[in-house]
């Protein structure tokens, strides 16, 4: 009977429930001491592969059964049973309550309620509200909503909604543009009782509300729409910082870049599309040389395959570049890594075409003729990467086309895989599958077959991939960044909050085109704005396609090159830190850019100037023109130092920063910070310095990471002088340097462990 679903317990086991009413299954798995996940679906649903699940960190071409319990922390939690009900008590305190009317779950915290399940009914079992798999619950009018990957406004997410599939939105407006290029249905809700977290696992296309839509019927809801087969959901609870580390560990470990990519890395479109490519690129080379800036990899754009007007993807043009090998290992023997962009559609024109066409690579018809559709310059098929003769296929192209010729790094672009088509057809092993709901996993098999082509290469270097676009399981192979910005001013507060929207959904190596994607060239007080910003976020890139074919670049305007190199040189210093964070993320689920709210109750302004970089460091930027004057709240749980200076936390300090300035940063106490205090010049060695920064009494513990950056391998041991530094601060040290050689894809090579007392 329609909105009145009586289940029953039909299996039971220490960690698994399992329920039933007519033709519609629900299920209970406790996956952790303080999460669990649940399923609807029908009898003869097809629970499609999930590609964003992998506690286990294994990478998989065919993905994990959606149900599968592999790789959890499984945590039996005391159950009792009541007529109609039971109630489930977990490790960590939560007490979950299950009516077996409707199925319906609510959630509470020392007997007080945290969110439940709208009543009286929170799923579409019957098609009672339309054709998709919904979930509705409850909310408060007034709680925080973090996350969901790459969306943009507010980083509060509260009374919004938002589509959840991935968009090639070149040209985007970061305040209000929806859909981007992310798929990450995850969210962290804080209310007036605690916090929770909530993931659908899908890679349909989907919809969230987070109170946009009101109901007379209904108290205040906000609810989750997807296309897929089936719903299948986690929920995590704990603070907000342990529900992210929960969510990320689930989704699989996040690759650990090279530590050369969190240099400098430069690109420009005005390169690769010139008739004279390489006399650009000869020109770049010695103008980074001539003005001594630290640079470490440059990202090629697409240009380099073009036919004409149109590109082709693994096509060397061979007019711009008549010697490409020459050319790699001209930027090779510099120390500059070459990361050429590569897209997963094959123009109609493209010389492959027709082979891969009568080998049956490409996403398809019902009739098994290619899908073809608009891409960027005409019509083209994609792909089909599930089918392990094309994935293959694109292995033999990155190894033929690039990595023969001395490349160690792709960019994955335009790899939204725009395919709406409800016929479009992916092979999936022979079961064909539609298209549309399986667009992320597209992505992330296009990166994976990239991946392997590159370990296989060079099995002893630690691959390097930039994805555009990609599921939370994209994490595992690669980094991203927020895509086609715009150059205008009014963007740049709103990029910082899809950078930290990334952040607190588990993608923690991102970065932004510093100075404006597309649009004119950048003000000179925009193009420094977003230098100061840029220093501290995991990747920075200047990147730019200018309407007047001009490149952005560190040199654009000769008379505040002084600041920008003095802007570059900070970023040089704060290297050594910034691998430290990314060690932290990779292996401690750390963020390396957070909001202060993530660690902080003191701090509630989710839309503060203010951010973390790592957990020592606090840094505030201004993203309005013309602004010189900012405020930064010091969270009263520590003491700050800026400089030598040392605020007691809690207070609220005024900071003047100039467009030309160096970027002011605090520092807390109880921390060691490793900077780069050699020179800032091209080809520079690092020169290593650790500042302790004391706290008024006591003791606490530091840790320091380092290995020689880039192989699988490490044989490379940290020795460093302390003492003048300890000296001058009055410090004892007592340091322990440990030497592990160990092959893995988290290379631990070693770490010192610093004890410091007042």
């Amino acid at each position: 009977m329609k909105f009145n679903h009586k289940f029953e317990l039909q299996n039971e086991a220490p960690i698994t429930r399992e329920y039933k009413c007519d033709k519609i299954n629900a299920r209970i798995d406790f996956i952790g001491k303080a999460a669990i996940r649940v399923a609807i679906f029908n009898d003869g649903s097809s629970l499609l592969a999930s590609y964003n699940v992998c506690p286990d960190n294994k990478l998989s071409a065919s993905g994990r059964e959606r149900l599968c319990l592999d790789g959890f922390e499984a945590s039996e939690p005391d159950v009792e049973k009541i007529s109609g009900k039971e109630i489930f008590r977990l490790k960590n305190g939560v007490e979950i309550r299950l009516d077996y009317e409707n199925f319906h779950l609510s959630y509470y915290i020392n007997n007080n309620l945290m969110f439940a399940d709208r009543a009286p009914m929170a799923y579409n079992f019957e098609n009672e509200f339309g054709k998709d798999y919904i979930h509705y619950l409850t909310r408060e009018t007034d709680e925080l909503i973090l996350g969901l990957g790459d969306k943009g406004g507010a980083l509060n997410k509260n009374g919004r909604s938002f589509k959840i599939e991935t968009s090639d939105s070149m040209g985007y407006n970061a305040e209000t543009s929806d859909p981007l290029y992310k798929h990450i249905p995850f969210y962290i809700c804080e209310n007036s009782v605690g916090a929770y977290g909530v993931y659908y696992d899908t890679s349909a296309a989907s919809y969230m509300d987070f109170g946009k839509e009101i109901n007379n019927y209904y108290e205040p809801y906000k609810y989750f729409k997807t296309e897929d087969y089936c719903l299948v959901y986690y929920v995590f609870f704990g603070t907000k910082l342990e529900i992210l580390q929960q969510f990320a560990k689930l989704c699989g470990r996040q690759a650990f870049p090279p530590k050369w990519s969190f240099d400098y890395c430069a690109s420009t479109m005005a390169y690769t599309d010139a008739p004279d490519s390489k006399k650009q690129f000869d020109t770049f080379l010695k103008k980074i040389k001539q003005t001594g800036l630290s640079c470490k990899g440059f990202y090629l754009s697409s240009g380099y395959t073009s036919i004409g007007e149109g590109r082709y993807v693994f096509n060397w043009n061979r007019e711009k570049f008549p010697d490409p090998e020459g050319f790699i290992n001209e930027f090779s023997d510099n120390e500059i890594q070459i990361i050429p962009n590569i897209k997963p559609a094959f123009l109609t024109s493209h010389p492959f075409y027709n082979d891969i066409c009568r080998n049956g690579l490409f996403i398809k018809n019902p009739d098994g003729s290619p899908f073809v559709t608009q891409f960027w310059d005409g019509l083209g098929s994609y792909l089909d990467f599930t089918n392990p003769k094309a994935f293959d296929f694109w292995k033999k192209q990155v190894n033929e086309k690039l990595l023969d010729y001395g490349i160690t790094a792709t960019w994955n672009d335009n790899n939204e895989f725009d395919i709406k088509d409800c016929d479009a057809l992916a092979d999936c092993g022979g079961n064909k599958v539609n298209a549309s709901l399986l667009r992320p996993a597209l992505t992330y098999l296009m990166v994976l077959a990239s991946y392997e082509a590159q370990l296989a290469k060079n099995p002893e270097l630690r691959p390097f991939l930039s994805s555009r676009s990609g599921s939370i399981g994209i994490r595992r192979l690669a980094q991203t960044w927020s895509g086609d910005n715009r150059t205008a001013f009014e963007d740049l507060r709103f990029c910082h909050n899809i950078g930290l929207t990334m952040s607190l959904s588990g993608i923690y190596f991102y970065g932004h085109d510093l100075g404006g994607f597309t649009g004119n060239m950048p003000t000179r007080e925009l193009l420094l704005r977003r230098l100061q910003h840029g220093i501290f976020e995991p990747r920075f890139t200047i990147h730019s396609w200018n309407q007047d074919g001009s490149a952005t670049m560190p040199w654009s305007y000769p008379d505040i090159l002084p600041s920008v190199k003095a802007l570059f040189k900070q970023r040089r210093r704060l290297l050594p830190y910034l691998y430290n964070c990314a060690y932290d993320a990779v292996k401690n689920e750390i963020p390396i850019n957070a909001p202060l709210l993530l660690y902080y109750d003191d701090c509630k302004d989710s839309e503060s100037n203010s951010f973390m970089l790592g957990k020592y460091i606090l840094a505030t930027c201004i993203f309005d023109e013309g602004e010189k004057m900012t405020s930064v709240h010091l969270p009263k749980k520590h003491n700050w130092f800026l400089g030598n200076k040392k605020y007691s936390g809690g207070q609220t300090v005024d900071l003047k920063i100039l467009p030309t300035d160096e970027m002011p940063y605090f520092i807390r106490e109880g921390s060691v910070i490793p900077t780069d205090e050699g020179e800032c010049t091209f080809g520079a060695k690092e020169k290593l310095c650790l500042t302790i920064f004391p706290i008024d009494e006591g003791i606490f513990d530091a840790e320091y990471f380092d290995d020689d950056g880039k192989a699988l391998i490490i044989l490379k041991e940290i020795v460093s002088d302390l003492i003048s530094r300890l000296n001058a601060q009055n410090q004892r040290l007592f340091l322990n340097i440990k030497t592990l050689v160990k092959k893995s894809f988290l290379p631990v090579l070693s770490f010192a462990r610093l004890t410091a007392e007042s």
